[in-house]
């Protein structure tokens, strides 16, 4: 399968460093990477985050999910546009 992952871009030349040293391509080496930590079982989540809130004025309407792709959408137009193209082109 392919997919498109946004990735930050120290731990992205890390990890292809590391892969390098391994002497395995980018993909096998955040394949077993994953494989691992799913394996595991281990949460390495820390303590919740506190996030700020501001009243408004009305409550947004939508659901999580909504709100998720709309944020999506915008993700991969901006993708596109990288690319020189449009949604629609796609």
């Amino acid at each position: 399968m392919q997919t498109t992952l946004r990735i930050d871009e120290n731990l992205y030349r890390e990890a292809k460093a590391e892969a390098a040293r391994a002497g395995v391509s980018l993909t096998r080496f955040l394949e077993e990477c994953l494989r691992s930590r799913l394996e595991s079982g281990v949460s390495q989540s820390g303590a919740p985050h506190g996030f700020r809130t501001y009243a408004g004025e009305k409550a947004d309407p939508r659901t999580w999910d909504e709100i998720c792709q709309v944020a999506d959408d915008a993700q991969e137009a901006l993708d596109f546009a990288k690319m020189g193209l449009s949604a629609s082109q796609a």
